[in-house]
């Protein structure tokens, strides 16, 4: 998922359950670079050297702390940590919609419409 500053949904791209979320983070970084974005946020999940590289040759910068075995640990400031949970929360509202958070719908497409539907109900409680 990109979402921005705000926690608004901007793009979605749905894997299988047993693909790695790093097959997708090009997509989605070449969507922040058409959004403006300035920084890609993530978890310790995508701490990789080629993902990195490919944030940073994207001219974005990169703000995903290191694992614990990391050669490298540099650590993120308190304001960058705290952003880092945007995503997280934005899931968690959308979990709240119980079709999405069981996931009944076999077809990706429907799911994935489904999700999209709990992002609008989301900028709409924002917005209201």
């Amino acid at each position: 998922m990109l979402v921005d500053e705000r926690g608004r949904l901007l793009k979605l791209c749905l894997s299988s359950g047993q693909a790695s979320d790093h097959t997708y983070a090009p997509v989605l970084i070449k969507s922040a670079i058409s959004c403006k974005a300035k920084a890609v946020v993530g978890d310790k999940g995508y701490d990789s050297a080629s993902l990195r590289g490919q944030i940073h040759q994207a001219g974005l910068k990169a703000l995903i702390p290191y694992r614990r075995n990391a050669r490298a640990q540099k650590p993120l400031s308190k304001r960058h940590d705290k952003q880092r949970n945007i995503v997280e929360r934005f899931i968690g509202r959308i979990k709240e919609n119980r079709r999405v958070s069981t996931r009944y719908d076999k077809k990706a497409s429907h799911f994935a419409n489904f999700v999209l539907l709990a992002a609008i109900k989301s900028w709409l409680n924002v917005i209201c």
